[in-house]
């Protein structure tokens, strides 16, 4: 096994608010996406995921769901999908982001151009309780065809998003 070799990882959330929209950020280089970013040294996850929720947006947010894990096969940067609540803070722009917003899914999908975005969007919106896992290449963007998409666990009772 070679310990040399390192992934990145990767924490973004599906942060809704109280009417059910969407958390949006616009990044300079990706267009409309949700929240996320990679996890620093020494970070844990959560912390990760509420830093770059509050950076991006100036919104905190509540950790409320694991929904999906994927992996960058072209850059080994493993990202992890989560689910999360609006708690406070009033929606401002920042050095990642150059708008901000609250849109509904139909919206969001609408606004989201970048196909692994609107992938990982598709996941965290059909959460049931399951996690979905898949492989991909960025660029072109495609899901590696012998593993296009793999649902782990059992479905739950706790179907809150």
């Amino acid at each position: 096994m070679d310990l040399e070799r390192n992934h990145l990882v990767s924490a973004a959330a599906l942060v809704r608010n109280g009417r059910g929209e969407i958390l949006l950020v616009k990044s300079p280089l990706r267009g409309w996406e949700y929240p996320g970013g990679l996890i620093e040294p020494g970070e844990t996850i959560q912390e990760a995921l509420r830093r770059e929720i509050r950076e991006e947006s100036g919104v905190e947010a509540e950790i409320t769901g694991f929904a999906g894990v994927s992996k960058n096969l072209t850059h080994d940067i493993v990202n992890l999908d989560f689910t999360a609540r609006y708690v406070s803070g009033e929606l401002r722009t920042s050095e990642e982001s150059t708008e901000v917003r609250w849109a509904t899914a139909e919206e969001a999908f609408a606004l989201i151009t970048f196909p692994l975005t609107a992938k990982r969007l598709e996941n965290m919106l059909a959460r049931d309780g399951r996690v979905a896992c898949f492989n991909f290449i960025r660029t072109p963007f495609s899901l590696r065809e012998d593993e296009k998409f793999t649902t782990l666990g059992e479905p739950s009772a706790d179907q809150n998003v």
